[in-house]
């Protein structure tokens, strides 16, 4: 049973306004990329639109039984599409991060993080004495490592090392023993660190972070986000007015969006995005904790971590406390496979707030 017409409009009203404020400055971005058809960008991310707003009704209706039926069944086919990539042609500079579905491209790592969260949370739901052990943090840090290697060597650094974050909080965050977590904190240091090491790509925007010189190639794109929060100050220089855009930081629509929201709406714009984000965050651990099931309480947590962590590390990123690695941001920054997989976490989130906090499954598997 679930409590009709009522899901968290908290959430709802976040997610709305941080779509809203996505339309706006996607087109502020790419308006002149293409002078014949300033609503180019626009348009096709109105089309990723429509489909991830099935992708979020979908979450919506489903009921909680069905992912946990399915769990399993879901991370075996994202590890499946992680080899895929693999098999299939690279682009043009060798990666291979990309299905190329002719008019759409999928990223199998954004889908990756959410199938894990579902085997994390079924595992974890087996049975409670488990939770008191040594095993749920072997076994599940096992799989992740594994699929965190998958990735890694993509190339997709940064990827891997937030699953291995994202799986870390959860783990804090549920109601398993954490002091055996501990013994595991080494280890993701050490894959961090080899993959700094041994990635010349990761050690070159390594040293851009700590070095944001203009005229590297390295601390180029370091230096010109900075720059648009400068330039932006308190109040910004207008929506549409900035100069960021024009050719001086590529990329701008998808991984650096937050420094034009600065640069265009200033200080003031900022903070009210990191609301937003903080808002979601807020209420889908307090939803999800609320919970008395241990599958739906991982699940929920799980899914508001992936949200606001990607919104973290863009932020991160765009103020140079993180090197560049490719994060968008949720439900702003243009790209298909990002806005479609946050709008099924945002279904699944409401669908959640609409549970009572103790579910009886109907098919416990």
């Amino acid at each position: 049973m679930v409590r009709s017409k009522y899901f968290d409009n908290y959430i709802f009203l976040a997610f709305s306004l941080l779509v809203i404020v996505g339309f706006v400055f996607i087109y502020s971005a790419t308006f002149t990329y293409t002078p014949a058809d300033p609503f180019y960008y626009v348009k096709r991310h109105f089309i990723a639109l429509f489909i991830a707003i099935f992708a979020g009704l979908f979450g919506y209706l489903m009921p909680m039984d069905f992912w946990k039926k399915w769990a399993y069944a879901f991370f075996g086919f994202g590890i499946v599409l992680l080899i895929l990539v693999y098999i299939l042609p690279g682009d043009s500079t060798g990666t291979h991060r990309w299905i190329n579905l002719g008019f759409f491209k999928f990223q199998p790592s954004e889908y990756i993080k959410f199938a894990t969260v579902l085997f994390i949370a079924k595992y974890l739901s087996r049975k409670e004495d488990i939770l008191k052990t040594l095993e749920p943090f072997i076994v599940i840090f096992g799989v992740v490592f594994f699929t965190a290697i998958l990735i890694a060597f993509e190339p997709h650094k940064g990827a891997a090392l937030f699953l291995l974050i994202l799986i870390t909080l959860i783990l804090f965050s549920s109601r398993a023993n954490v002091k055996p977590l501990i013994i595991f904190i080494p280890f993701i240091i050490a894959f961090g660190t080899l993959i700094i090491l041994t990635s010349h790509y990761a050690k070159s925007r390594l040293i851009g972070m700590l070095n944001p010189d203009p005229s590297t190639k390295e601390g180029y794109q370091a230096f010109q986000s900075l720059v648009a929060f400068v330039k932006g100050g308190p109040f910004g220089e207008g929506i549409g007015s900035g100069t960021q855009k024009l050719k001086y930081l590529p990329e701008i629509h998808t991984d650096y969006i937050f420094a034009l929201i600065g640069e265009e709406a200033g200080i003031f714009g900022t903070f009210f995005v990191l609301a937003l984000y903080i808002i979601i965050l807020i209420r889908g651990v307090q939803i999800s904790l609320s919970k008395d099931d241990i599958f739906v309480q991982t699940l929920g947590l799980g899914i508001t971590y992936i949200i606001t962590l990607n919104a973290l590390f863009h932020i991160f990123v765009t103020l140079n406390l993180f090197p560049s690695t490719g994060f968008t941001l949720p439900f702003i920054s243009y790209g298909g496979s990002s806005l479609i997989m946050n709008f099924l976490y945002i279904g699944i989130l409401l669908r959640i707030s609409k549970e009572p906090n103790k579910i009886s499954f109907v098919q416990r598997t």
